[in-house]
């Protein structure tokens, strides 16, 4: 049996005084690869495929983690950047 990838979908994620509304991509088929790189080319999170204000870059002016109100953080990679 072979290993089988799972897309995972591209959420967009968007608060509004304690509320928060979720909705698909507006691109259709759009998902997140394992860099956090959503095909539309957003940054997500690769874990639970959201983006938006749930998902904090600290601007440092040096490589960081991203970090996921979902609890996962990644270091962010260019799509171009092999891995």
């Amino acid at each position: 049996m072979t290993p089988t990838a799972i897309a995972i979908p591209h959420m967009k994620m968007q608060g509004f005084a304690g509320d928060t509304l979720l909705e698909r991509c507006c691109d259709a088929g759009c998902t997140v690869d394992v860099r956090g790189n959503a095909s539309c080319g957003r940054l997500a999170c690769p874990s639970c495929g959201f983006s938006g204000s749930n998902v904090t870059v600290p601007s440092t002016g040096r490589p960081t983690f991203a970090e996921c109100s979902c609890g996962h953080a990644w270091l962010p990679e260019p799509a171009g950047v092999a891995a």
